[in-house]
């Protein structure tokens, strides 16, 4: 017999939700099948059989479990059904499972009780066990005073944690240079036309950080405590992707040894999960730094959070058109942009910050050697 518990996929959510079992109650499985899918704040995740046999559910769909809860057991074919023992010996052996099944909320009345400002707890309170649209709307009907609150969806939550986490662990200090993006520019839509990929200066940035990995180690560390960091080995590089459905950071693994169409692969791919909502939870861990992209062109300063367990952020913000001059009485004009970065100054000081970022300033403006190998 194997039990299927609940694994632990980040460090920012006590529970998960099970959205739905992929195998019915009493079926047959092999091994590494995919048996259920859980949800954390960001993703969403499928979780796998480790032995062959029979499956038996232990817990519904549809509710919070801690991990290391036993949601299912896999036995041998023929083995009889122990009862409801069986189920509350699973979740009393150590797990922390919610007490109650919730309710199943459908993605309409989510959304709706998101705009409603109406909590989860009011919607439990109804005792249905699938909760819908229309549920939502009898229940905001019946709200005797009419104040309207705002929840924030369980995305949002994630990111408040980690602010929170951020600003009241994390001594930070910001610096900004100005960049001219002129040669970037003509070199992403040189490259798009080339590889018929999406290229722009957010990939080209990427690469640019990926190639200062080893000048600038203590960039790409883990604090370890208040004196210590942890180099890392690996450059992973976290971008911000907000397509209007929440904010994710999901990571460009190993950026150091990709080239610029490569990047802009994954960043494609990065955009269509957002869109659909199928990030895992593997494509958001282990980032070593991140960066932020504020890309409206009347933003000209963007101050990021640092990441928990990463020491530092950088702002790409809005190009812009700005006049120069060019020789005694005449002028011209270049496209410029602010890169900010944000960095944890128990670790980093303004010195070597104003070095990291020229140095990402001469990559961008005189990008050939991004080029090489896109």
């Amino acid at each position: 017999m194997a039990d299927v518990l609940v694994p632990k996929l980040n460090n920012n959510d006590t529970t998960y939700v099970l959205v739905e079992w992929l195998v019915e109650d009493e079926t047959e499985v092999a091994v590494d099948d995919a048996v259920a899918t859980v949800e954390t704040s960001k993703a969403s995740e499928e979780l796998v059989c480790t032995e062959a046999g029979v499956l038996r559910h232990v817990v519904p769909a549809g509710s919070e479990y801690a991990p290391g809860t036993v949601i299912a057991r896999v036995v041998p074919p023929g083995t009889p059904r122990a009862g409801a023992a069986d189920t509350a010996g699973a979740l009393d052996s150590g797990s922390t499972a919610t007490a109650e099944v919730r309710s199943a909320i459908t993605a309409p009345a989510r959304a709706m009780m998101d705009e409603l400002g109406i909590s989860e707890a009011q919607v439990h309170a109804l005792g249905l066990k699938v909760v819908r649209s229309s549920d939502i709307e009898r229940l905001a009907a019946s709200a005797a005073d009419g104040t309207k609150t705002h929840k924030l969806p369980a995305g949002q939550r994630a990111v408040a944690r980690n602010v929170t986490d951020s600003h009241s662990t994390i001594p930070a200090a910001y610096t900004a240079m100005l960049v001219d993006v002129g040669a970037a520019l003509d070199l992403a839509r040189a490259t798009a036309r080339q590889l018929r990929k999406l290229v722009g200066v957010p990939e080209l940035l990427v690469a640019a950080v990926a190639t200062l990995h080893k000048r600038f180690p203590l960039f790409f560390a883990h604090p370890s405590d208040e004196h210590t960091a942890r180099l890392s080995g690996a450059c992973h590089v976290g971008v911000t992707i907000d397509v209007g459905k929440g904010l994710y950071v999901p990571v460009v693994r190993n950026a150091d040894q990709l080239s610029v169409g490569e990047i802009a692969a994954v960043t494609t791919g990065f955009r269509t999960s957002a869109l659909r909502g199928s990030f895992r939870e593997q494509d958001l861990a282990d980032g070593t730094i991140a960066v932020t992209l504020h890309n409206d062109p009347d933003v000209t300063l963007a101050v990021p959070f640092i990441f928990p367990g990463q020491t530092c952020a950088l702002a790409l913000t809005g190009a812009r058109t700005e006049v120069v001059a060019a020789a005694p009485g005449e002028f011209t004009t270049r496209t410029v942009t602010n890169i900010g970065l944000a960095y944890d100054h128990r670790f980093i000081n303004g010195h070597d910050a104003t070095l990291f970022l020229r140095a990402v300033k001469e990559a961008l403006e005189s990008p050939d050697c991004l080029a090489e190998g896109s």
